[in-house]
């Protein structure tokens, strides 16, 4: 694959996801790479991010579809960027085998430019998805009964 800017690594996040490769996926990241998933899980290195894309491919997202749609990098230097993007899965099954309404959400990847035996080219080393709830809240504010989303302005 050819990753010759920063946005090449949320296209092959894409790629990856739509071919629901988790060998692929995982080698857009460094070794030691973070990853904080929608939920708020955290994996620490490629292998944990490999791992835990293969349980989603095989138990949640197997018949799903990645769009990227408005997508901005910011440069950090020459040598590191931050690449922003919002996404739209589609197909994702719920835990009783249904189809789930889309998915959308905003991802964020901070990546490195590498040189190689294999030439010159960007990996991510932080990548973190956040979901986009329609209409939805500002914050959250925790309770003795729970999590509840609320609105500060009206």
């Amino acid at each position: 694959m050819n990753r010759q800017s920063p946005k090449s690594i949320l296209t092959g996040f894409q790629q990856a996801w739509n071919t629901h490769d988790a060998d692929a996926l995982a080698e857009l990241f460094v070794d030691d790479a973070h990853f904080v998933n929608v939920t708020g899980l955290w994996w620490s290195n490629k292998a944990q991010i490999r791992k835990a894309h293969a349980f989603g491919f095989q138990n949640i997202f197997g018949n799903s579809t990645m769009t990227v749609g408005r997508t901005e990098i910011r440069m950090l230097g020459d040598d590191h960027a931050v690449v922003h993007g919002r996404v739209t899965v589609t197909g994702q099954n719920t835990p009783d085998g249904q189809q789930a309404e889309d998915r959308r959400t905003v991802f964020s990847f901070v990546v490195t430019r590498l040189t190689d035996e294999h030439g010159t080219h960007w990996k991510a080393v932080a990548a973190q998805n956040t979901d986009v709830v329609p209409g939805g809240p500002e914050t959250h504010v925790n309770s003795p009964d729970g999590q509840q989303a609320v609105r500060y302005r009206s």
